[in-house]
């Protein structure tokens, strides 16, 4: 058997039908296959025409659909091919268009991208490139899969497009796809059209024969004309009724929809009904890709956006995360990730007004290591703005948790988005991915120096996440396909887990001290408790107690605690002579000002604050002038990394305190200056401190005066008020 390059020819003749399954039967007339100028084409000819098809085959730009409707076919084939189908499939499209609704279609590999064009569905990237790779296919057991069994069909594939999701169109459902969730069949609501991605003509596909068989078994343009298909009314109406289109038109309870399989770690199936639209992660997936669709279709926010942003070093300073997790490990204390979600699948809402900058400093406050932030918003009413308010309301502690994106990443835009808004870590499910995709995604984030979450749920995962390299790998206790808790879930993964070196987190279902405890014997060095924190009154007494530290009065935390026991700092401004600022000094004051803004009655030229300084540093006891400069050190030693971070106010009392006992402050007031003058007089005068006293200069100066404590004066109005806004940046 050959093809020409040009022309058509018969190629049934020399072919001897094989009887594959029982009952079927072929319709008559011609099969006319366009080929596509791709090599599985002879494949795809041999397998028809074992199954008695009578077939006439004709190159994709050799022939016009007046001919093809000369011949009477009886059924149409679009074979596999290079390139895309808007550019490189030919007479294909206006094919599919012309005999949708008449006679069957069959599309395979570039032929089911042809009819997803053909219906204004989008083709793109499919994420990774496949040759010859094999994947189990999970199907809904109609149309081109009836009879075929509910596991073990296997699809060879060949391909680096795919139908992408969001742009699923109306008139088709998805009929099958691999574990990843890239599509692998799709077809027409009502009209006798289906397509397969991968190829079933392959050595190594299973079920492809009988596939073959099928399609030629049906007859007319509408599934109401072949009931063989298994097509009914009823999953008519559902696929098109339905807003969750994976797996559509299975029936419930449908042999192969993989919801309604056991899981891999034995827990229950779903329910039928969900196996209808696919598992809950199946139907997020889906969401997700149509999120991010949306999302990058705004003007600003594109892919080519972030990247600029990120190429101008515009995301905020980063922390390491499995160190900032194991910070207190030789203490025997795990990480604490807090986690901020006002909803759930499986719980619905659970705190709807929730404010997750709020949210996350009650977090920091109470000891957590890690605050993880959902950003999904259609099942856990999360947004990526909630991650950047996260990040904001800590930044300003010394010894800030880890922010955690946690989110159903499938596209490395999300881990751009997530590193601009603040984000140290993002999660990474292996389950939602193929070992190809989860490498790009987890190489793309190590790149952008986060290093990643990788959760998994059973030992097929764990073998995954190790071969990839992971640091840090959770074990979600709850199954993300029917999100059924079982807490030995970790547990039976700890051993490898152990074995291989990482960071292992238990992730789910935690309530309190007495899953720590358990955890820990087995290896766990971090837990994730998301409900049963977001519902406790008193956060760091909740975390205290997974912690098993006795809980601490919240007062100590605030900068009235951080006083307690201490005498008040005492501040002189507006020395104007050497003896003022000896005498005040030698009276126990700790910090001397002296101003240097121009116009006032106490205003000191450059020449008189040099012979202050230089006075009050040769005071008996003084310190020398770099004994007192702000230096990482210092803050270090302050902080002491206790478990309880503090904040800016109670540790800049500490330090104000410790560095004022050796020696006063000398500062200097600025009024309405540029900042220009001001650094260059610090510099020059070796101040220990400025204080901005005007209403020009902003907080961000504090970066551009390195090594002193900046002062920011707020004045106070009549009514004990400070002016609406002005301490908003503080």
């Amino acid at each position: 058997m050959s093809l020409p390059s040009e022309g058509l020819v018969s190629v049934a003749s020399n072919v001897q039908p094989q009887a594959i399954g029982t009952g079927s039967r072929v319709a008559k007339g011609k099969t006319v296959l366009i080929d596509n100028y791709d090599s599985f084409t002879y494949n795809v000819v041999q397998f028809l025409a074992e199954a008695g098809a009578d077939l006439v085959v004709y190159r994709n730009d050799k022939v016009t659909i007046e001919e093809i409707e000369a011949l009477n076919p009886a059924n149409i084939v679009i074979s596999p091919g290079p390139g895309h189908p808007l550019h490189d499939s030919g007479i294909s499209i206006p094919c599919i268009k012309h005999f949708a609704g008449k006679i069957p279609i069959l599309g395979v590999c570039m032929g089911l991208q042809s009819i997803y064009s053909a219906y204004t569905g989008i083709v793109e990237f499919a994420g990774e490139i496949v040759h010859g790779k094999t994947s189990e296919i999970a199907h809904d057991a109609k149309g081109l899969y009836a009879g075929l069994p509910a596991h073990g069909v296997v699809g060879t594939r060949y391909h680096s497009l795919a139908a992408q999701l969001p742009s699923l169109p109306k008139e088709l459902v998805v009929t099958s796809k691999t574990s990843s969730g890239v599509v692998m069949g799709i077809r027409h609501t009502r009209y006798t059209v289906e397509a397969v991605q991968y190829h079933p003509e392959s050595i190594l596909s299973v079920g492809g024969r009988e596939m073959m068989v099928n399609f030629l078994s049906w007859s007319g343009g509408t599934w109401d004309a072949n009931p063989q298909a298994k097509v009914d009314a009823a999953a008519i109406e559902r696929a098109e009724s339905t807003t969750e289109p994976v797996l559509a038109m299975a029936n419930d309870g449908g042999a192969a929809a993989p919801a309604s399989a056991p899981a891999a770690n034995g827990s229950a199936p779903a329910p039928a009904a969900t196996a209808s639209v696919g598992t809950i992660l199946e139907r997020i997936h889906v969401q997700r890709l149509k999120d991010i669709a949306a999302t990058k279709a705004v003007p600003g926010f594109s892919q080519r956006d972030l990247d600029i942003a990120l190429s101008l070093h515009l995301a905020p300073p980063l922390i390491n995360f499995p160190e900032r997790l194991q910070r207190h490990a030789a203490r025997g204390l795990p990480g604490v990730m807090a986690e901020m979600k006002r909803a759930s699948p499986s719980k619905g809402d659970i705190d709807p007004t929730a404010h997750a900058g709020a949210q996350a400093l009650a977090y920091a406050r109470g000891g957590a290591s890690v605050i993880s932030v959902l950003t999904e918003p259609k099942w856990f009413k999360g947004t990526i703005h909630d991650l950047s308010l996260a990040r904001r309301a800590v930044d300003n502690l010394p010894d800030r948790p880890a922010i955690l994106r946690k989110d159903f990443i499938v596209d490395t835009y999300q881990i751009a988005e997530a590193r601009l808004a603040g984000a140290d870590t993002v999660l990474l499910i292996v389950a939602m991915l193929t070992d190809e995709h989860l490498k790009q995604l987890y190489d793309y984030s190590v790149a952008l120096g986060m290093e990643p979450l990788v959760e998994v749920n059973n030992p097929e995962e764990m073998t995954r996440a190790l071969r990839l390299g992971a640091k840090v790998v959770g074990v979600n206790n709850r199954n993300l396909h029917d999100f059924n808790v079982d807490m030995d879930t970790t547990s039976r993964l700890a051993d490898a887990a152990n074995k291989g070196g990482v960071i292992l987190c238990a992730l789910s279902g935690i309530t309190g001290r007495s899953d720590v405890a358990k955890y820990l014997k087995e290896g766990v060095g971090a837990v994730l408790v998301g409900e049963a924190l977001m519902r406790a009154k008193d956060k760091r007494a909740f975390i205290h107690d997974l912690l098993g530290l006795p809980s601490t009065s919240a007062a100590a935390d605030t900068v009235e605690g951080s006083l307690v026991g201490h005498g008040t700092l005492v501040k002189i401004c507006g020395l104007s002579s050497v003896e003022d600022a000896v005498a005040a000094a030698e009276a126990g004051a700790d910090m001397l000002g002296m101003i240097l803004a121009p116009g006032t009655k106490r205003t000191v030229s450059h020449a008189q604050a040099a012979e202050i300084i230089r006075a009050v540093r040769a005071l008996p006891g003084s310190a020398p002038e770099d004994a007192v400069a702000l230096d990482a050190d210092a803050v270090a030693g302050l902080l002491e990394h206790g478990v309880t971070p503090e904040d800016w106010f109670s540790l800049t009392v500490k330090k104000l305190r410790s560095r004022a006992g050796r020696r006063p402050l000398l500062v200097g007031v600025f009024r309405d200056q540029p900042l220009a003058e001001v650094a260059s007089t610090a510099q020059k005068l070796g101040l220990d401190a400025v204080q901005l006293h005007g209403r020009s200069e902003g907080i961000e100066w504090a970066k551009f005066l390195p090594g002193r404590l900046v002062i920011r004066v707020f004045p106070v109005g009549a009514d004990a008020q400070i002016g609406t806004g002005l301490l908003r940046d503080v």
